[in-house]
């Protein structure tokens, strides 16, 4: 299990930027880290996530689609469809620490299920 640092790809993109002010329905503990991926925009968010799950070892060539999923323990989970790989969990700690799992493991690894759209077929998607 390789574990990457998502600060270090945030500041790759050159998009640091202040963690916008989102009103939580439940309380968790804060993840800065997270905050900052949500505030990119979509296009620097698939390339930050792209890049981690590429640190972590797994192939991904272009990510088509990504959001926020959960709270799991400490770590906030984000959900990647990756191209041509399948959709990935990424997972972010406190300290910037990043554990990316294949969706389809998810049940294996008694870790939550990815909530993903669909995939659509290429040509649909031109």
């Amino acid at each position: 299990m390789t574990i990457a640092r998502l600060p270090l790809l945030i500041a790759m993109i050159g998009a640091i930027a202040a963690p916008a002010a989102a009103q939580q329905q439940i309380k968790t503990p804060p993840n800065a880290f997270s905050d900052r991926l949500a505030s990119l925009s979509e296009l620097q968010r698939h390339a930050a996530l792209r890049r981690a799950i590429l640190d972590s070892g797994q192939y991904c060539k272009r990510v088509e689609w990504s959001a926020k999923q959960q709270q799991y323990k400490n770590l906030v989970m984000w959900v990647a469809r990756c191209n041509p790989d399948g959709d990935k969990a990424v997972y972010i700690g406190p300290d910037g620490t990043v554990q990316v799992r294949d969706c389809k493991e998810a049940a294996t690894l008694k870790l939550p299920a990815c909530r993903v759209p669909p995939a659509q077929p290429a040509a649909a998607r031109k």
